[in-house]
């Protein structure tokens, strides 16, 4: 039986590694998740938002000539939760965003959603912004 606790849940994730971001699409999808977007670049947000419902946020650190880190501080401000899924020690995200799980790649799929989880909390799928 597929865990489905991600029933709903819209999700945003940004990854470079193509492998990693196909495997996190379909474990999410199976999840019951519905893959709001998986780009390898962050989008304007702004942009992203005006049409597209996102309920919370896997966001990759490295994605190669940038980081992440100004995209989670961006969700953070519209109260849109993330975690990270790298390969990177959880040391290197600031202290501003040391709040957010960091899962390591590879990642575990269980591990994965448990986050995601708890990072909804009580409010569940729909708690985040955009379209709904």
């Amino acid at each position: 039986m597929h865990d489905t606790r991600l029933s709903g849940c819209h999700v945003l994730i940004i990854e470079n590694n193509f492998f990693q971001a196909e495997d996190s699409r379909d474990s999410l999808t199976d999840a019951g998740a519905v893959v709001a977007a998986c780009r390898a670049t962050p989008p304007d947000l702004d942009e992203l938002l005006a049409d597209t419902r996102v309920d919370i946020a896997v966001l990759d650190i490295n994605l190669g000539q940038t980081h992440s880190f100004d995209l989670a501080r961006a969700l953070l401000a519209r109260g849109i939760p993330f975690v990270f899924l790298t390969g990177y020690d959880p040391a290197i995200v600031p202290p501003d965003l040391a709040a957010a799980p960091v899962i390591a790649k590879p990642a575990d799929i269980a591990n994965l959603i448990d986050a995601l989880t708890r990072r909804l909390g009580a409010d569940g799928p729909g708690a985040g912004g955009g379209p709904g």
